[in-house]
């Protein structure tokens, strides 16, 4: 009798065993099944999870299956984006290092006021795996490298649109301006809208509450639920879209709109900052300049010396004209004439020498890490250095803009080339 009980409880045993073993080979199927092939590339289950996972944590979203389904279609647009733009990458040799992906994490850490090193092990304690950040971070410096070299290249800004925008700014003087920050969770073929909506409305719900509408969008951005930008430029009513501006225009400085429901997207925007617009006199913030440049001498022990025969050979310097051509027999034959450029723009060492320095007269010597240097500023006109730096803001504003829309159109298209299989 023994014995047969003995065999049973065997039996039992192994069946126990078998069935386990069979539902961790489910498991791990489960895990590594394709969700969607994008050219021949696989997103997997893990991949969907991994990234949710780290979408929840980091949102401090409610970690549930409901909070899960709504996300699915999100994060699987932003993966097969991701891949998209990865094999863009490859196919123009762009690369990524370990490096480069450490040095943005080391970034969050420092502005989350987080000890070094700590960020994944947080993570990690929330069920996100370690090698989920790393992997959004890569796609997010593989999109900026992409910017840079496909994109912004192909921003091109006339004379004609500067010039306009330059004249509609003054006829404004005394009008309301805005800048603000925004939060975008755009639609996909992938989920519905409403439940994009919901996940917007869950955020705002949190920004309100936690007061600390920054950070979350940062961390929004980071995992890809949505994009934050933070524009710093002011903008006009003509500038901002018509629903956008009636749900900001009597928002106090920090107010936070309601959902602000679009064509392709919903939005959050926080009010950073509103004024009047009053022109601000900006004309000491430029200098007309040229410059004659030497290389240092090889003995560091000639230093002073040289120093003493630069000033004697470039004091009598009377103009600009005249330094131009000084330039083409002394030095090391770089040196030119500039023109107007923003104080901002120049070396440290470059503006220190020109604050105070009469026009037409040459600086002394300035020592540099990269050279010796004489520079002369050329014209100080109050009218013409006002108009040049509004316009370089100006200009920004049209290139940022203009770098946006071909942003869009460009990954558009990427999609639209791809061959996609949804296998959800």
């Amino acid at each position: 009798m023994f014995i047969k009980i003995l065999i049973v409880l065997t039996f039992i045993f192994i069946c126990n065993i078998k069935s386990s073993l069979s539902q961790n080979e489910n498991d791990k199927v489960a895990l590594i099944s394709i969700v969607a092939i994008v050219n021949d590339d696989p997103i997997t289950v893990m991949d969907l999870n991994n990234r949710t996972q780290l979408i929840i944590a980091s949102s401090n979203l409610p970690n549930n299956l409901e909070t899960r389904k709504t996300l699915y279609g999100q994060v699987l647009q932003s993966l097969i984006n991701e891949k998209l733009q990865s094999q863009e990458a490859k196919k123009l040799k762009i690369n990524v290092t370990d490096q480069e992906i450490n040095n943005n994490i080391k970034f969050i850490e420092q502005n989350n006021n987080m000890e070094e090193k700590t960020l994944i092990d947080n993570l990690y304690k929330n069920g996100v795996p370690k090698s989920a950040l790393p992997s959004r971070l890569l796609a997010n410096i593989i999109l900026d490298k992409l910017l840079r070299k496909v994109i912004q290249p192909k921003v091109i800004i006339t004379n004609n649109e500067i010039d306009n925008e330059y004249n509609n700014y003054l006829s404004n003087e005394g009008k309301y301006e805005y800048k603000f920050s925004e939060i975008i969770f755009n639609y996909t073929n992938l989920s519905k809208n409403t439940d994009t909506i919901l996940i917007a409305k869950q955020i705002r719900k949190k920004i309100i509450k936690e007061n600390n509408f920054e950070i979350i969008a940062k961390r929004i951005n980071e995992n890809g639920t949505g994009k934050f930008k933070k524009d710093d430029n002011w903008r006009l009513e003509n500038n901002i879209n018509t629903k956008t501006y009636s749900a900001i225009k009597d928002l106090k400085i920090n107010g936070v709109s309601e959902l602000i429901l679009l064509n392709t997207r919903v939005s959050i925007i926080k009010v950073d900052d509103k004024r009047k617009i009053i022109i601000p006199d900006l004309s000491n913030t430029v200098e007309d300049i040229s410059f004659i440049s030497f290389d240092l001498p090889i003995n560091e022990n000639r230093i002073s010396g040289f120093l003493e025969e630069i000033k004697s050979k470039t004091i009598n310097i009377k103009s600009c004209n005249e330094m131009s051509e000084v330039a083409k027999i002394v030095g090391n034959k770089r040196g030119k004439y500039i023109g107007k450029i923003l104080l901002k723009n120049l070396p440290e060492h470059f503006i220190k020498n020109i604050k105070n320095i009469e026009v037409n007269k040459p600086t002394l010597p300035i020592l540099a890490e990269d050279g010796i240097y004489i520079v002369m500023v050329c014209d100080r006109n109050t009218k013409l250095n006002q108009e040049f730096a509004l316009k370089e803001i100006i200009k920004n504003n049209i290139k940022s803009r203009s770098t946006n829309i071909l942003k869009e159109r460009y990954l558009l298209d990427l999609n639209r080339k791809a061959l996609i299989d949804i296998r959800m």
